[in-house]
């Protein structure tokens, strides 16, 4: 919440200095009473550079940051659950299920909070709500089972759904 907000006041200071050069260039006269070589003038801007430098580098450092892996501590150290090990164990809990039939996966950390987004298509007849909220279910179950993975949320968005053929002859 707090980069969000430097971001926001960042993006905004961008949008002022930008106005001012071309408000300097199209109407100079306006500009000719400011007094540049005041202490107080050169304290201000000092002040906004820094500020922006700051969030140059934070941004910067941001960019190229490594993905972090799922991290779980314990008293004898700690284990790095990458990615990828996630996504294969919920594509495994998921396999069994003859209703899904192309599934994607986005997981990873949002901050402190661990999300897990699924991307699939469906053959079903029943009640699709119930459905989603089964899967969500056994894929929160089984992360919290085995690898003792506390899901904040589970997202999932249905990208085809077709009708069971056996069902409709």
């Amino acid at each position: 919440m707090i980069k969000k907000l430097i971001f926001f006041f960042a993006w905004i200071g961008i949008f002022i200095i930008s106005i001012t050069g071309i408000g300097y260039i199209t109407m100079p006269q306006y500009f000719i009473t400011i007094n540049t070589s005041s202490l107080i003038f050169k304290v201000i801007v000092f002040n906004i550079c820094l500020i922006y430098a700051c969030i140059s580098i934070l941004k910067l450092l941001s960019n190229f940051s490594k993905e972090k892996d799922y991290v779980i501590k314990n008293e004898h150290g700690s284990v790095h659950i990458s990615t990828d090990t996630v996504k294969n164990l919920i594509r495994e809990s998921l396999s069994k299920d003859n209703d899904i039939k192309s599934l994607k996966i986005d997981c990873g950390n949002r901050g402190s909070k661990y999300f897990v987004k699924l991307n699939l298509d469906m053959i079903s007849n029943n009640n699709l709500s119930a459905k989603t909220i089964d899967i969500q279910n056994l894929v929160k179950a089984n992360l919290e089972q085995k690898l003792d993975l506390k899901v904040d949320y589970i997202e999932v968005k249905i990208s085809r759904l077709s009708a069971r053929r056996d069902s409709m002859e």
